[in-house]
């Protein structure tokens, strides 16, 4: 009998290897492939960014807001108010005593069109005036701080997908696949460097599900340019819920605010500082497809796919466009870029994560150029995919290895905010 539950305990694990694993390859198609570093002969973005129009995209040029909304996003959702229904102290002694963890249930718009959601908060202890990192991700709270002190999901449908406080046999698996950040950051690293982390789920905001997203959405709070109608737009509206309800707080310089996100959630933090005057540093790690990467002729995920996995990420009107064509969508990502000028931008990239194609999100970090140069910043600043420049207002980054979240891409991300803010480690 024991043979036989030891047998059917490795049954079900290698079950849930299976699903896991499948999910990762339908988002990632992990391979084994290297990202091409050559330019040459490769598509250029269009429409050329260059001139007037370069100026006009500074800090929302309203013609190119309309273009992506009409074409990709759905409405940017601008406008729309929030409010703390209840905030509380969690762990006074986080991380090994570094920091504060403080939990706020937070209110989007009025009823009875409104989103409740959870942020967490780890305040470096016994400091003020700190710089701000909001970061979304697919994790709960719980699984990204690792503690049940924090509460659970709000929303219906936003079930947490990395498996809580004890992640398990799945959550061992995606780690080791993704990196060991993928779930959960480095607090102490992050701690000592001196910033804030304010955390959030997506799914609480809009369930990432195709089945249960479109509902959540008919039901969203209306913004000034009107109602969400693809997720990764509403996730969006959670980046500057946050920053509404802690840039008051004395323990945050609301001048240094970063909006951070991986692969769908990096896509959703671009959408926030094309709109958002109170972000300051975007960094938008393997954004890809909808995100970062341009959608002509490129290598990896098309529009196409992409649109029929997750038709929920998008407007409708996104699926029409399947770019196995020239010109296939009227306005391509390096205008998305573009509309982040003059805030600092980071595009984090892996040399083997050919499916959110480095190499298209290097030409749309070209196209975009030219509007961090019209808004009197240094632009994208070194020569070739290879090359790094963290002090650049527009930075491209690529390490080796996959999707994923590693510790170099944590030290790569603290010392560009560091760059942008004018800080030193030191401090």
């Amino acid at each position: 009998m024991g043979l036989f539950l030891n047998i059917a305990g490795w049954a079900v694990r290698l079950v849930i290897l299976a699903v896991v694993v499948g999910g990762m390859a339908g988002c990632t198609m992990l391979g084994l492939n290297y990202a091409s570093l050559d330019t040459a002969g490769k598509t250029e973005a269009w429409p050329q960014i260059e001139g007037p129009t370069a100026k006009a995209l500074v800090r929302n040029g309203s013609n190119w807001v309309d273009e992506l909304e009409d074409n990709v996003f759905g409405p940017f959702p601008i406008g729309i108010n929030s409010r703390v229904i209840e905030h509380r102290v969690v762990d006074p002694a986080f991380a090994n005593g570094k920091g504060q963890l403080e939990e706020y249930t937070i209110q989007m718009g009025e009823e009875p069109n409104a989103v409740l959601f959870n942020l967490a908060v780890v305040y470096p202890v016994g400091q003020q005036n700190t710089p701000l990192i909001v970061y979304q991700s697919f994790c709960g709270n719980r699984s990204a701080f690792q503690t049940t002190d924090l509460s659970e999901p709000l929303t219906p449908g936003g079930v947490d997908v990395c498996g809580g406080v004890d992640p398990g046999f799945s959550g061992t698996v995606i780690s080791k696949v993704f990196g060991e950040y993928i779930t959960s950051p480095p607090f102490e690293q992050i701690l000592d460097r001196g910033y804030t982390l304010a955390h959030f789920y997506a799914s609480e905001i809009v369930p990432d599900s195709k089945d249960t997203a479109k509902a959540a959405l008919s039901a969203f709070p209306a913004g000034e340019h009107g109602q969400p109608t693809g997720a990764v737009a509403a996730w969006a509206a959670g980046f500057s819920s946050a920053i509404d309800v802690l840039k008051t707080d004395p323990r945050i310089n609301a001048s240094q605010v970063t909006a951070m996100g991986h692969s769908r959630h990096a896509k959703s933090a671009l959408v926030a500082g094309a709109y958002d005057p109170e972000i300051e540093v975007v960094i938008a790690h393997q954004a890809g497809t909808g995100g970062a990467a341009l959608s002509r002729f490129k290598k990896g995920e098309s529009v196409k796919s992409i649109t029929k996995d997750y038709p929920h990420w998008f407007d409708p009107a996104y699926r029409r466009f399947d770019a196995d064509g020239p010109f296939t969508t009227p306005v391509d990502m390096h205008v998305l870029i573009a509309l982040n000028a003059p805030r600092h931008v980071l595009l984090g990239n892996g040399r083997r994560d050919v499916w959110s194609d480095p190499n298209g999100t290097w030409r749309a970090a070209i196209g975009a150029d030219a509007s961090f140069e019209a808004a009197g910043t240094q632009g994208l600043d070194q020569d070739g995919m290879r090359d790094r420049n963290l002090s650049a207002s527009l930075s491209f980054y690529m390490r080796d290895g996959g999707h994923g979240i590693v510790q170099e891409d944590w030290d790569t991300f603290l010392t560009y905010m560091d760059n942008a803010f004018g800080r030193t480690a030191a401090e």
